[in-house]
């Protein structure tokens, strides 16, 4: 199946990184416990968003995530769910956790986005949503083995894969190109938007300027220097490893603005898929740089309210 590309004559070339990768290298203390990484992130003040504080057993410390509330939850209580998660791009939820929860929770009240409740967790500041080698920083870890569990037992979800939708932007379209695949019986669908980085290395080379130095430094630290392990996490390496599984059961989908300067590598890795046949839709928005609301607006939430609706 071909992807579906709105675009006006879109050009495919070589691979380039996505995102500014800004480097924050927490460790862990003799009790194991994560030091200079910021876990509780503040409220933010929208309505109907609750911030959940609980003793996390994976970094020895409290963890907190954000859970935006659906209209009607306190008083439609025989109703259950489903539910969205949204992991945030490089930076650290604090930079993009406020104006994504309101516009999240406006885009429900008006009846945009089907009622679900949208999950927000904390994925530190350049982590891209895996686990660090020194085991600081376990995000990948804390997701699946904490946070998703404990959403499912607090609230009112409906506790499927088939009710489970996996989002991100830029390094969180990263994450959840690779937890989505990797985790395909958690997750029935997955969008990725304006990801990165999609390329085959974290290299000097390979990639715009302004984060090459940089780049090495990452590879380390989450992936112990090994380009083949950067490779094999990656959503490239879990296409290859879970295609089978993907192929057969997740609803995909990627967008990219056309002035995003991650276009050229969301297009190479759309061609990979493809050359995979793993479906997906692909969606080139004009006009529109690195810029997680500007895109969703103009995307709309048609893909959430299809699969939402299959569900």
């Amino acid at each position: 199946m071909k992807a579906s590309v709105a675009s006006v004559s879109p050009v495919r070339r070589a691979i380039l990184t996505g995102g500014v990768i800004s480097l924050f290298a927490g460790q862990a203390n003799a009790q194991g416990q994560s030091v200079g990484l910021d876990w509780i992130t503040p409220e933010t003040g929208v309505v109907g968003v609750e911030r959940v504080i609980y003793p996390s057993a994976l970094v020895g410390t409290d963890v907190s995530f954000h859970v935006i509330k659906p209209p009607h939850y306190h008083t439609d209580l025989e109703r259950r769910f489903p539910t969205l998660y949204w992991l945030h791009g490089s930076g650290g939820n604090r930079v993009s956790l406020r104006p994504m929860a309101a516009f999240f929770s406006a885009a429900m009240e008006r009846g945009d986005l089907p009622h679900c409740l949208v999950v927000m967790p904390n994925g530190q500041r350049d982590s891209l949503w895996c686990d660090s080698m020194d085991g600081s920083a376990p995000v990948e870890s804390l997701l699946m083995k904490e946070i998703l569990p404990l959403v499912d037992t607090k609230f009112r979800t409906k506790a499927e894969r088939r009710h489970r939708l996996l989002e991100g932007f830029s390094m969180g379209g990263f994450g959840a190109g690779r937890l989505g695949m990797k985790y395909h019986d958690h997750f029935g669908a997955v969008s990725m938007l304006a990801s990165g980085p999609l390329q085959t290395t974290l290299t000097i080379e390979e990639g715009p300027a302004m984060n090459a130095a940089l780049r090495p430094l990452l590879l380390q630290r989450l992936f112990g220097g090994d380009q083949a392990r950067f490779l094999r996490e990656s959503p490239r390496g879990m296409a290859m490893i879970y295609g089978d599984a993907v192929r057969a059961a997740t609803k995909l989908r990627m967008a990219i603005g056309s002035d995003d300067f991650t276009r050229t590598a969301n297009e190479e890795f759309s061609r990979f898929l493809l050359s995979l046949n793993i479906p997906h839709a692909f969606t080139i928005v004009p006009n529109v740089g690195h810029d997680a609301r500007a895109l969703i607006n103009i995307l709309g939430f048609g893909f959430h309210r299809s699969f939402f609706d299959m569900t």
